[in-house]
């Protein structure tokens, strides 16, 4: 009765979900179209956020040992934030109409 409740969930769930919406994140990121855009960075927000949020949980729960879960949490974790700022880089070069630096490596993104 006296003792602390443990948290019973597996790391490795939260850690592959960091990973299975790592590269979404990244690719959303990479890719804003002309059209539907309020949609596409909306869903790349969401995506890049449970991203870094289920990494975070991952590590959290893993804390000591279990390496591999922290190895692909981390993963995740640097998939998801690339993802984020690739995002918001490409929402400042919209936002701004060209003031801020166009990306490198969106060719198509100087407009």
């Amino acid at each position: 009765m006296g003792a602390a409740a443990r948290d019973h969930e597996p790391a490795a769930v939260p850690a592959t979900l960091a990973v299975l919406l790592g590269p979404v994140a990244f690719f959303m990121g990479i890719i804003v179209p002309a059209a539907s855009m309020g949609k596409h960075v909306a869903l790349g927000a969401v995506f890049g956020a449970v991203c870094v949020a289920s990494g975070w949980r991952a590590l959290a729960i893993a804390r000591r040992g279990r390496r591999a879960v922290r190895v692909w949490a981390w993963i995740g974790i640097v998939l998801g934030g690339l993802g984020l700022v690739m995002l918001v880089w490409q929402l400042l070069v919209i936002v701004t109409g060209g003031a801020f630096p166009p990306p490198f490596w969106s060719p198509y993104a100087h407009r």
